[in-house]
């Protein structure tokens, strides 16, 4: 019972195989089924490998110790963080539009953000702390677009394991102003605080960046009682040696790098292009579409609130535990720097930054390297 002329199953649908009697069906029926087991069992140990890192290091934050910017938190900010101005300028394909981050430090004549812990800043339409009217926010509509921003750590001594520097998209404000008196939501639901859809475009340090969907369909066989998914997915990490703290990194985080996401969307479905270069050098990591991501990108193009901020725990493990481990961390709380904002369409050519005032870093070495990951 051999089979005739049959194409090899791993280069042609099961429908174009041409069979020469029942027991060669048989035989193929068998060896699919064998197959289809070890892909099963494939995927169940690489879960079980993601469930054994999630229960080492945590699964998300335990609490949110940011800060937001209200009126009655202006007052005490101290003077260092308090800038002379917070007008934000970005360059939008080529036209610079000025927006506001009330009460974030804001330098070199609007272009950079110096972020010091523990604050949290909304992109305004203008200088306003009132985040109760959702026509005070700029939700840049971010499909279709690719954002691009240039990070710096500033050196050996930077932001330490245990910071988090970071910039997301939430679906605020709510009806409530919550605890904090700020209309806040994201998806981890704290209490006292909204529960809404999250997109972390960014999160990290020196040792660490990360990017995460957190969609909010109500199913989640983690738990049933999540409204949002607090875990994420997909998650992508980007850890040594592929970014990290030194030369030996293909991005070496104490060095300044550009960062830039990219929204491609294809019928319903969502894909997300992360870039990271620095020195000639590049790291891509491209997460895929799947049904979390088709229910945020119905959120992404109605617009979401763009937060940005600087906080610290002991137990951010669950971000930076590959590098920093599982013991209680002690953040550096030193300042980091975002600048030279950008928001292109896709198809037209990334605007390059002003020059630098100051004296850049000295470059990585010059081989070109590009990592795809596709989750």
């Amino acid at each position: 019972g051999a089979s005739s002329l049959a194409p090899h199953p791993a280069t042609a649908p099961l429908g174009e195989f041409i069979r020469a009697d029942d027991e060669g069906e048989k035989d193929d029926a068998e060896e699919k089924e064998k197959g289809d087991e070890e892909d099963k069992n494939d995927k169940e140990d690489k879960g079980d490998q993601a469930k054994q890192e999630k229960a080492k290091f945590g699964h998300r934050p335990k609490s949110l110790n940011s800060v937001p910017v209200t009126n009655a938190t202006l007052e005490k900010m101290p003077k260092k963080s308090k800038g002379s101005s917070s007008a934000i300028k970005i360059d939008e394909d080529g036209k610079i539009n000025t927006y506001y981050l009330p009460g974030a430090t804001v330098v070199d004549n609007g272009k950079s953000v110096e972020y010091r812990p523990p604050y949290r800043f909304y992109l305004m339409k203008t200088d306003t702390t009132d985040y109760s009217k959702e026509e005070n926010f700029y939700k840049p509509i971010f499909p279709g677009k690719t954002f691009s921003v240039d990070m710096d750590f500033r050196g050996q001594n930077g932001p330490s394991c245990g910071c988090n520097i970071n910039f997301y998209l939430v679906d605020m404000p709510v009806s409530l102003p919550g605890k904090d008196k700020d209309y806040y939501c994201d998806a981890q639901c704290f209490p006292g605080l909204g529960c809404c859809h999250e997109f972390d475009m960014n999160e990290g340090n020196e040792h660490v960046q990360q990017i995460t969907n957190h969609a909010c369909t109500g199913h989640y066989s983690q738990d049933s009682s999540w409204k949002c998914n607090k875990w994420g997915d997909p998650e992508v990490k980007i850890t040594p040696p592929e970014f990290g703290k030194g030369s030996g990194n293909t991005i070496d985080g104490t060095k300044k790098f550009t960062f830039s996401q990219r929204f491609d969307v294809h019928g319903n479905g969502l894909t997300v292009t992360t870039t990271i270069s620095q020195g000639g050098k590049t790291l891509k990591k491209t997460m895929n579409s799947n049904g979390e991501m088709q229910n945020m990108l119905e959120k992404l193009q109605q617009g979401m609130a763009f937060v940005t901020g600087y906080w610290t725990a002991p137990d951010m493990n669950w971000m930076d535990g590959e590098s920093c481990g599982s013991g209680t961390e002690h953040c550096s709380e030193e300042p980091a720097y975002i600048s030279n904002w950008r928001i292109t369409s896709n198809g037209s050519p990334v605007p390059n930054p002003s020059p630098d005032p100051s004296p850049s870093p000295s470059p990585s070495p010059s081989n070109d390297v590009e990592m795809t990951c596709g989750w």
